[in-house]
């Protein structure tokens, strides 16, 4: 009776081996929270999420000047993308902060934009899938999208939070920011811990997400990989949308006082000429 029961163990440990197998094989092929680690400059090292964004910047940087060097007043080609790109831009940040702070923000929201979406797009590509071996002897993509990294994403949220502080000190002054953090609202100092962290982690977990949806369905069904793909381009493009648009906003708020400021002074230059009229004095 033992002799039975140890065979049928035996049988059924030789069955479920392969299943097992594949099940490990699978599982260690989908992406994990911490990126991969491709190789070391000096010391210092560099991870395939980190590599990507060299990758998306050189990109960005080399594709922008090739098409914008031989610029002509009827624009074509590459130009109309990039003329497309900022005249877009342009109207949703001037009506959100008007001409003169709008103009000043700019380029760091366009260039936040331009990165996270090409840095979420690249990460859908075939090549992203390209494993290397690395200095550890493991098997690794080669590419990974940045923004599946919790430390780019929150370097950039950071980046972006730190800015609008420093904008709302220099509009208000010490005094007045120091007092802006307890009056009227005793929850402000809140918001400057709960910014960083709602926009990173919201960037982070939807790539992360999609990319662990595409590893997924690449081994259950790689045959609609296509459907999956476009749905991740169309998510890519709002997460960076989403992104700009919020360190757009926390940029406004945090500059509105400057209008106020001008407009005082706008009033007191009218007042003055009136003045200066009224006793016979030229403009």
């Amino acid at each position: 009776m033992l002799q039975s029961i140890g065979s049928f163990a035996q049988a059924f440990a030789q069955t479920t081996a392969p299943h097992a197998a594949a099940t490990a094989e699978t599982a260690s092929a989908t992406p994990q929270p911490p990126a991969e680690l491709l190789f070391d400059i000096a010391g210092i090292p560099v991870t395939n999420t980190i590599f990507t964004a060299w990758i998306v910047i050189a990109i960005l940087v080399l594709f922008a000047y090739f098409s914008t060097r031989n610029m002509t007043s009827i624009p074509s080609g590459a130009q109309n993308f990039w003329e497309l790109i900022i005249e877009l831009w342009v109207g949703v940040i001037e009506q959100t902060m008007g001409r003169r702070r709008g103009r000043r923000f700019m380029p760091l929201v366009v260039t936040a934009f331009l990165f996270i979406l090409f840095s979420n797009w690249f990460g859908t590509l075939p090549i992203a899938y390209f494993p290397i071996r690395n200095p550890e002897g493991i098997e690794v993509p080669i590419f990974r999208s940045a923004d599946s990294d919790l430390n780019v994403t929150a370097a950039m949220a950071l980046m972006m939070i730190g800015l609008a502080e420093f904008f709302e000190l220099r509009s208000l002054g010490l005094l007045g920011y120091l007092k802006g953090l307890f009056l009227p609202n005793p929850m402000r100092w809140l918001e400057i811990f709960t910014r960083p962290l709602s926009l990173s982690f919201r960037l982070f977990g939807n790539i992360f997400a999609g990319e662990v949806l595409l590893a997924t369905m690449l081994t259950v069904a790689p045959y609609v990989m296509f459907v999956f793909i476009a749905l991740e381009l169309f998510v890519g493009l709002i997460q960076a949308l989403i992104f700009s648009m919020l360190s757009l906003v926390f940029l406004s708020i945090a500059t509105v006082h400057e209008d106020a400021h001008e407009e005082h002074g706008a009033h007191d230059s009218i007042e003055s000429e009136l003045a200066a009229a009224t006793h016979g004095q030229p403009f």
